[in-house]
């Protein structure tokens, strides 16, 4: 397939049936696993492509799965041993209710089961370390505490637009782009579709999900959701976990002691989104090795682009060799 019809990929002009077939076969090769997370009754859920690279672990978005990021994966196993986590509450992790105290959806819980997964992994895959770890957008943040809280486990650590900002304004907060505007706009969102094929469509033509490649809005609408009893489908993560996810994210600037991080970072700006670069800086000051890059990139763009990933991969590879 040539790079311009490529370019002609769209939600808007490939049917379920095409998508869902290219997105099985991204996820067909991947073997699933569960290791312990954070609290003794959480399994973090796992998807592992094999092979007998250096060890590569990706941490998905809010809402989202590890199936979902099936192309990002795709295109490291050649070079690496891939293995994609699902947070608590998503893809096929334990499903744990949005209540109680301590919160189950504290970001510092959230970390924490991050940094057992990567403990985890290392011990079923007999690695000594993650080589590169990928995060994007609250992964990210739960990635780059991990590794402050465990600085040998990790060498390389990619931050696709991390969800890190400073605390936030009563203006800001009152922003339904962000904050609890967003977890608000979350618990309104439809939730229930007679099919897969019917949530594709819908959610396609939507604009949060319009510039997704087919592959991956099928890899949302057909592996991120489940069949109910009465034969509808939903999504795994149900909307409530995450808007109890972004409820957190206004008290989440606390990355954790980031002068402990070892590993090589690059964090990635998207200037389509809505972080700051000038915070990722002084984040970044923090740590010996790490970078900045702003890119003319939206949010979601390693579902919407994810060659930009191995590129941007690429980059921080040549610059740390």
């Amino acid at each position: 397939m040539s790079a311009e019809s490529n370019s002609d990929r769209t939600v808007a002009n490939v049917g379920w049936a095409e998508a869902w077939n290219g997105a099985r076969a991204l996820i067909e090769p991947a073997q699933r696993f569960t290791v312990a997370g954070a609290d003794a009754s959480v399994q973090i859920s796992a998807l592992d492509w094999g092979g007998d690279g250096d060890l590569a672990v990706l941490h998905h978005a809010n809402g989202f799965s590890g199936a979902v990021l099936a192309e990002v994966a795709s295109r490291l196993s050649a070079r690496y041993r891939v293995v994609a986590v699902d947070a608590r509450g998503h893809g096929d992790s334990t499903p744990v209710a949005p209540t109680g105290d301590p919160d189950p959806y504290d970001w510092d819980t959230l970390a924490k089961d991050a940094e057992c997964a990567i403990r985890g992994i290392l011990k079923r895959t007999g690695h000594e370390r993650v080589a590169l770890a990928i995060g994007h957008s609250f992964g990210g943040a739960l990635l780059l505490r991990a590794a402050a809280k465990a600085p040998a486990s990790i060498e390389r650590l990619l931050l696709c637009d991390p969800v890190i900002m400073p605390p936030m304004t009563q203006e800001q907060l009152a922003d339904p782009s962000r904050g609890p505007g967003l977890a608000e706009a979350t618990r309104r969102r439809r939730d229930h579709f007679a099919s897969s094929e019917e949530a594709y469509l819908h959610c396609g033509s939507r604009g949060l999900f319009k510039n997704f490649t087919p592959e991956a809005l099928a890899l949302y609408a057909g592996a991120a959701m489940r069949e109910t009893d009465d034969g509808q489908v939903t999504l795994k993560c149900h909307r409530e976990v995450e808007a109890a996810i972004f409820d957190g994210g206004p008290s989440s600037s606390g990355v954790g002691v980031v002068e402990d991080v070892t590993a090589q970072v690059l964090f990635v700006h998207a200037r389509r989104g809505n972080f700051s670069a000038a915070y990722y800086e002084e984040i970044a000051a923090r740590m010996s090795k790490a970078k900045v890059v702003s890119r003319d990139l939206a949010h979601l763009f390693p579902l919407e682009e994810p060659n930009r990933v191995i590129e941007l991969l690429d980059e921080m590879l040549a610059e740390g060799a």
